[in-house]
């Protein structure tokens, strides 16, 4: 791992070099794909590590607990690497939920709450670029009964009644059935209609799913109909993250523009052009990680002020209330650590009336 680390960063020393001497024009432009070669091999510094959340945050999801019933579990390296957290919003309780040297992200509750899937790496260090020697886990909403339930599984999504997860393995999307244990193959990225690189399944439907393409003319994000064997783009530019609401055909997804540079974009499959759900009008408005509550009411993901980079870059959680001025989205989390892709999960049987504002949504 040094001659890796002294590798990485010997070129990209080499490239600010050859930008002093012979001008930024060619070399400025290959930095972020040099960036992107750094982070596969390097983990990020972890920040000056907290104890539990800070005060803003525990306020925040106060606030949060004013408004709705449920928990909110998310990935961050605050205590050094990638672990798992969780906040039971009823309760106010705050926990860890692993402890492992390998690296912990994507986290997803079940439909009915109970369980939390999440991906681990096979090595101590692997950056959310690379989609492989990552392993499918699932573990308790509680923080207990670990374990393993398929190896070299990528971005997991349950599917709508929880009987099982779907997930990405060699460009193929894979299903995993919880009560046999067996996985059925559900498609090929490299068959027809696809024919490249398929990321991020999510099922609506037994035949519809949605996804992000890569490595076609025009990549997208779209809906694949398993039973008519088509393919239907809901955009026309590179995007990315695309994920359901819930029970309708609806999709939300980030787009490669905006504020901040990218938004969250979205669009029913039936009618009508893509539009923006939401981009926040502050500083943090580089968008990512988007997840819609099951209900349709609530949008959570994350946001940066600066930085791109998935797993090291300073991205904070925030919540909103679909329909309500984005100016009325509020900050979860504060803190200089790297909080990315949370999840949602709400009790429908319990909900609290207040419409308190937000104290400081920035």
């Amino acid at each position: 791992m040094r001659l890796v680390t002294y590798l990485a960063v010997s070129v990209l020393a080499a490239s600010l070099v050859a930008a002093a001497l012979y001008g930024p024009i060619d070399v400025v432009s290959k930095l972020p794909a040099l960036t992107r070669v750094y982070t596969r091999w390097v983990p990020p510094e972890p920040p000056p590590q907290l104890d539990g959340l800070s005060e803003p945050e525990r306020v925040a999801f106060g606030q949060l607990g004013a408004r709705v019933r449920g928990r909110v579990v998310w990935s961050s390296n605050r205590e050094d690497n990638h672990e798992l957290y969780l906040v039971d919003l009823t309760t106010g309780e705050e926990r860890r939920l692993t402890r492992h040297p390998n690296v912990e992200f994507f986290s997803r509750f079940s439909p009915d709450g109970s369980t939390i899937s999440f991906l681990r790496s096979q090595r101590e260090w692997v950056s959310f670029r690379e989609d492989e020697s990552w392993d499918l886990f699932l573990i308790d909403a509680d923080g207990g009964n670990e374990r393993r339930v398929a190896r070299e599984a990528y971005h997991p999504t349950w599917v709508p009644d929880g009987s099982g997860l779907v997930f990405m393995r060699q460009n193929r999307i894979v299903r995993y059935d919880l009560a046999s244990g067996t996985e059925t193959v559900l498609h090929d990225g490299a068959d027809p209609p696809t024919r490249g690189r398929v990321e991020e399944p999510e099922l609506l439907t037994e035949s519809l799913v949605a996804i992000t393409l890569r490595n076609v003319p025009e990549e997208t994000v779209g809906i694949l109909d398993l039973v008519s064997g088509t393919y239907s783009p809901m955009s026309r530019t590179r995007d990315c993250q695309i994920t359901w609401i819930p029970g309708q055909q609806q999709v939300v997804w980030i787009e490669g523009e905006g504020r901040g540079g990218t938004r969250v974009m979205q669009r029913r499959l039936d009618a009508g052009d893509p539009e923006p759900l939401i981009d926040l009008p502050h500083e943090y408005s580089h968008e990512y990680f988007p997840r819609v509550t099951a209900d349709g009411a609530w949008l959570i993901w994350g946001a940066a002020a600066e930085g791109h980079e998935h797993d090291r870059a300073d991205y904070e959680l925030f919540v909103w209330q679909i329909g309500e001025p984005w100016e009325q989205a509020w900050r979860l989390t504060h803190s200089p650590a790297n909080d990315q892709w949370p999840d949602l999960w709400l009790d429908s049987g319990a909900t609290a009336p207040s419409r308190e504002r937000p104290i400081d949504s920035r």
